[in-house]
C-alpha cells in the first residue's frame, strides 16, 4: 500500500491535469482503493463526459484515468482535439477500451478496435456497451501482424499481456493475425493508435499500403527503434510532440511525450483541427 502510494504520488505530480488539483486527485486514488476493496467486483466509474469505464484493480491504465482524468494526457487529448464525427479511428491494442470510448463516445468518431486477448476483448466489449456504441465502434479479437497467422500472447498478464515466445514460462495463448493493409483495403482512418508492446515493426511490415493512404494524417505509435522511424518518414510522417493546454503541434519530441511517439502527416490540417476543436472539460478542467 506504501510503495502503491509513492507510485501513485509520482505519477500525480508529474501529470499535467492532475497537478493542477493534487489533493482531488490523491482523493480520487484513495477512494478507489478503499472502494475497490471493500465491493472486490467490477466498477462503473465516470470518464470523460457522459462517457464511463468499467474498471478492476490491476488495470493501470484506466484506475491512472480515475485519478487523473486521462492518464495518457498529451496523447487523449491530441485524439478528443483531432477526431470528428465523421472520422474513422484505427485502435491497434485497445486492451479495455479507453481510447476508443474516447473517440466514440466523446469526440464522436467512428472506430475500429483490435484486442487479441480474449478476456481483454471481453472487458473491451463490455466497454462498449455501457456507453452504447456498438453503432459506432467494430471491435476484432485479432492481433496486427505482417501475415494472416496466429501468435502466441501471454495470457497471464492482465492488460499487459503481450507477443512472446516458447520460452515464456506463463500462461499463454494462440491469437488470430491480421495485416492493416487487408482490413483497411475499403477504408481509410484518420488517426491511428498502435500500443502492441513491442511488436511496432510487425505491425507497420503489414501496413505499407494503408500507411501511404493520404487520409491518414497521424499515428500514435509506441517503439522507438530507427528501423520504425525509417518506416514513418519514408511514409511521409514527420515526428511531433502536442501540448493540450495550447493546443500546439511542435515538431520532434518533448518530454510530455512519455507514452507514445506522435506521426504527423500534413501539420497544417492536423494543427488546424485541433486548434477549432470544441472545449472538453476533463475533472473540471478545460482543455
Amino acid at each position: 500500500m506504501i510503495q502503491s502510494f509513492f507510485r501513485t504520488w509520482r505519477f500525480i505530480k508529474s501529470h499535467p491535469l492532475a497537478a493542477r488539483n493534487q489533493t482531488g486527485a490523491l482523493g480520487r486514488w484513495m477512494r478507489w482503493q478503499i472502494g475497490s476493496r471493500i465491493l472486490k467486483s467490477p466498477m462503473v466509474m465516470p470518464f470523460v463526459g457522459d462517457s464511463v469505464l468499467v474498471v478492476e484493480p490491476g488495470m493501470t491504465g484506466a484506475t491512472g484515468n480515475i485519478y487523473c482524468g486521462l492518464h495518457e494526457f498529451a496523447d487523449m487529448a491530441f485524439v478528443l482535439h483531432v477526431l470528428r464525427s465523421d472520422d474513422l479511428f484505427l485502435d491497434i491494442g485497445a486492451n479495455i477500451g479507453s481510447y476508443t470510448v474516447l473517440a466514440a463516445k466523446v469526440a464522436g468518431a467512428n472506430c475500429l478496435a483490435l484486442e487479441p486477448v480474449p478476456e481483454t476483448f471481453a472487458k473491451l466489449k463490455r466497454n462498449l456497451r455501457v456507453n452504447d456504441l456498438g453503432a459506432r465502434v467494430e471491435a476484432l479479437q485479432c492481433a496486427a501482424g505482417s501475415s494472416p497467422a496466429s501468435l502466441s500472447f501471454s495470457a497471464d498478464q492482465d492488460t499487459t499481456n503481450r507477443v512472446v515466445d516458447e520460452n515464456y514460462p506463463g500462461k499463454k495463448i494462440r491469437v488470430p493475425v491480421q495485416r492493416l493493409d487487408d482490413l483497411l483495403a475499403q477504408r481509410t482512418a484518420l488517426v491511428w493508435k498502435v500500443d502492441v508492446e513491442g511488436f511496432e515493426r510487425d505491425v507497420l511490415s503489414g501496413a505499407s499500403q494503408a500507411l501511404r493512404q493520404p487520409a491518414l494524417k497521424a499515428v500514435l505509435l509506441e517503439g522507438d527503434d530507427p528501423q520504425i522511424a525509417a518506416t514513418m518518414a519514408a511514409a511521409g510522417f514527420d515526428r511531433a510532440s502536442y501540448h493540450p493546454f495550447t493546443r500546439e503541434i511542435r515538431a520532434g519530441n518533448s518530454a510530455e511525450a512519455k507514452n507514445n511517439n506522435l506521426w504527423i502527416r500534413d501539420m497544417e490540417f492536423v494543427s488546424k483541427r485541433c486548434r477549432d476543436a470544441r472545449r472538453i472539460v476533463v475533472l473540471g478542467v478545460g482543455i
